[in-house]
C-alpha cells in the first residue's frame, strides 16, 4: 500500500482483461478488505502482463471498466519497464478513450545512483537482521553506474552476499552453528543484550563485542580482522543466550551427577521429572533457540523463582562449578536436550570433537544430517551477567569465534 490516506489496499488482478472481470474483482476487494466508509482510491495493478501490450479489444474493456461502476474509483496500473513500448501503449489508450485527466506513461524514477550504496548497506542490515554486514560483502565492488537499475544492483549484491555466505558454510564441510550459554543465577539477558542484535535476538554483534573489551588481547585482535568477525558470527550464525535457576536446577535434579543430586537433596530441593525438565527447556530461550525459534528482544522475559534463585546460589557456594565439575552439568544438559523433542532424530553429544572440527571438544553438540548444533555452556556463580562483567562476558565470546574460525580453517593455527 502507498499514501494510505488518500490510497486503499492494492488489489493485485491476474485474470483475463475484461470490464465484467474488473468490475468482480474490485467488488470483491471492497467486499474483504475494506470499510463501509472506505471512499479511498483503490489501485488495480495489472503486473502480470509486464511486456504484452493491451489489444484494442482489451483497451476498450479498460475505458469501459474505468467509467463503469466500479472503475471511477480506481486507479489501474499496467507496469511496463520499457520506455518505447510504455509510450505505445499510451497513445493507443488516447487513441481509444479521448483526452484523458493523467499525462501519461507516468515515469517512475527512483533515488540517485549516487545514494544507492548506502540504500543497500541498510538493505543489507533490515533483510538479514544482522548488524555491521558492511563487512562481510564489499560494496564498493559494485559500481552503481554499471547497473540499469536500484533492483538490479540490488540482486547483484544479494547475488554476491548469498554466494559468500555459501562459500563459507561449505568451507566448514557441515553447517555449524554456534550457541555461547551462560549459566548463573542471572535472570533473563541482562548484560548480554548490550552485545547482541537489536534486530534479532541473542545474535552476537561484532562491533559491540569489540568494544566492550577494546583493550583486551582478544579485543585487539578481532578489531584488526572487522570483515572476519562478521563473516564469523554470520556463517556460524552465533548467538549467546543464558540459562536461569529454574531450568538448570531441573536438569542438574534429574540428570546430573550424584554429588549435585546429594546437595540438592540436602537442600530439600524437589527433584523434577523428565516432562518437567522438558517443559523447562522448551520454554527457556535455549529450547527457542534449538527449535528453530525466533524471539524479539522486546518480548516479555519473565523472571525466575526468587526460589530457585536462592538454591542455585547455596551449590555453587557448597559444591561449585571448578575441578571439571562443569564437564558432568554439560552431560546432564545434553540429557535434558536428547529426552526431549528437542534432540529427536539428532545424536546428542557431549565433550567429544567433531570430525569437522578437529582441534575442538564443543560441550554439547546436536548433529544431524544437515547441520551441527555446537553449544557452549560456562557456569558462574551470582548474578553475573551485569555490567561489572561486561568485558569478561565479551573476551569469551570473541575467544570462542576465534576458536571456532581458527578450527574451520578461516584462520591460520598461529594466529
Amino acid at each position: 500500500m502507498f499514501a494510505p490516506q488518500k490510497f486503499a489496499p492494492t488489489l493485485s488482478y491476474d485474470g483475463e482483461v475484461t470490464a465484467d472481470g474488473l468490475s468482480m474483482a474490485v467488488a470483491s476487494h471492497v467486499r474483504d478488505k475494506m470499510a463501509g466508509n472506505d471512499e479511498r482510491v483503490i489501485p488495480v495493478n495489472i503486473d502480470h502482463r509486464e511486456g504484452a501490450s493491451p489489444t484494442g479489444v482489451e483497451l476498450a474493456q479498460l475505458k469501459r471498466f474505468l467509467r463503469g461502476s466500479q472503475g471511477y474509483r480506481t486507479l489501474v496500473l499496467w507496469p511496463e519497464t520499457s520506455r518505447e513500448l510504455s509510450r505505445q501503449m499510451s497513445e493507443a489508450y488516447r487513441q481509444v478513450a479521448g483526452a484523458l485527466p493523467l499525462d501519461i506513461p507516468v515515469e517512475v524514477a527512483g533515488p540517485a545512483s549516487d545514494v544507492w550504496m548506502d540504500l543497500a548497506a541498510q538493505t543489507l542490515v533490515l533483510a538479514n537482521d544482522v548488524d555491521s554486514l558492511e563487512h562481510f560483502i564489499d560494496l564498493n565492488e559494485y559500481v552503481p553506474n554499471a547497473y540499469a537499475s536500484l533492483g538490479d544492483y540490488l540482486k547483484a549484491i544479494a547475488a554476491g552476499f548469498n554466494r559468500r555466505r555459501l562459500e563459507l558454510i561449505r568451507a566448514t564441510g557441515r553447517d555449524t552453528r554456534l550457541t555461547i550459554v551462560w549459566v548463573s543465577e542471572s535472570a533473563g539477558h541482562g548484560i548480554l543484550s548490550s552485545l547482541t542484535s537489536s534486530r534479532r535476538f541473542g545474535m552476537l554483534d561484532g562491533v559491540a563485542l569489540v568494544q566492550a573489551c577494546a583493550d583486551s588481547v582478544v579485543g585487539k585482535w578481532w578489531a584488526a580482522h572487522p570483515g572476519l568477525l562478521v563473516q564469523t558470527i554470520v556463517a556460524l550464525d552465533a548467538h549467546v543466550l543464558s540459562v536461569s535457576p529454574p531450568l538448570s536446577l531441573a536438569a542438574i535434579s534429574r540428570y546430573g551427577p550424584d554429588e549435585y543430586q546429594e546437595a540438592l537433596r540436602g537442600l530439600e530441593f524437589p527433584p523434577r521429572t523428565p516432562a518437567d525438565v522438558t517443559t523447562y527447556l522448551t520454554r527457556a530461550d535455549l529450547g527457542r533457540r534449538l527449535a528453530g525459534q525466533v524471539r524479539s528482544v522486546g518480548e516479555g522475559r519473565g523472571n525466575p523463582a526468587e526460589y530457585a534463585r536462592g538454591i542455585f546460589a547455596k551449590l555453587a557456594d557448597d559444591v561449585g562449578f571448578q575441578g571439571a565439575r562443569d564437564k558432568q552439568l554439560n552431560k546432564a544438559m545434553a540429557a535434558a536436550i536428547q529426552s526431549s523433542d528437542l534432540g529427536k532424530g539428532a545424536q546428542v553429544i557431549s565433550e567429544t570433537a567433531l570430525p569437522h572440527l578437529p582441534s575442538l571438544i564443543p560441550d554439547i553438540s546436536i548433529v544431524d544430517e544437515g547441520r551441527a548444533n555446537c553449544l557452549e555452556f560456562t557456569y558462574r556463580k551470582g548474578d553475573f551477567l551485569n555490567s561489572s562483567n561486561r568485558s569478561t562476558i565479551a573476551q569469551y565470546c570473541l575467544g570462542k569465534l576465534r576458536n571456532y574460525a581458527r578450527s574451520l580453517g578461516w584462520i591460520s593455527a598461529s594466529e
